[in-house]
């Protein structure tokens, strides 16, 4: 037997379920998350491209457009979708190198920028390459596509590796 009661308590409460979550989307980011904070760069984390605050916050996905107009970066520690201090600081001070339209990737681990035409730079301190990246534009002319190279701290790249006309 068909009992009314029962089916308009069930509706009731799916419609107060439905009206409550929806409230909660309608003012996101006033509600659940009042100071997480800009748009301030792009890392890529658990096989997506993230927005992320100037304070570590993971924000939103970033779209294809974000990612061709400036740098991500990748291997970024990230614990309960934020960001790790020390990672912050690093990018913090390398937010002028994100913006090089020669500079694809950085990587955190290794220390190493990855270029247009594949060219994989290295480096030993994040300081030699934003006080050389200026130069990157005339570098990148002369470089050989999917070859790997090594920025001294004075400025003089030298070839590690790649590049045409090695046997493979």
């Amino acid at each position: 037997m068909y009992n009314s009661q029962k089916a308009i308590y069930f509706t009731g409460a799916i419609c107060f379920v439905i009206t409550f979550f929806g409230f909660l989307n309608f003012f996101p980011d006033k509600v659940l998350y009042p100071d997480r904070g800009e748009d301030y760069c792009i890392i890529f984390y658990k096989n997506r491209f993230w927005w992320i605050s100037e304070k570590g916050f993971l924000l939103h996905t970033a779209s294809i457009d974000d990612i061709v107009k400036q740098a991500f970066i990748t291997d970024v520690n990230v614990n309960s979708l934020i960001v790790d201090a020390d990672d912050v600081n690093i990018i913090q001070r390398i937010e002028d190198v994100l913006k090089n339209p020669y500079i694809a990737e950085i990587k955190l681990s290794n220390k190493s920028a990855i270029l247009l035409k594949g060219v994989v730079l290295y480096f030993n301190e994040w300081d030699d390459l934003i006080r050389h990246s200026s130069k990157l534009e005339k570098l990148l002319k002369t470089m050989e596509p999917r070859t790997e190279y090594f920025l001294s701290s004075s400025g003089l790249v030298y070839k590690i590796r790649g590049g045409g006309g090695e046997e493979k």
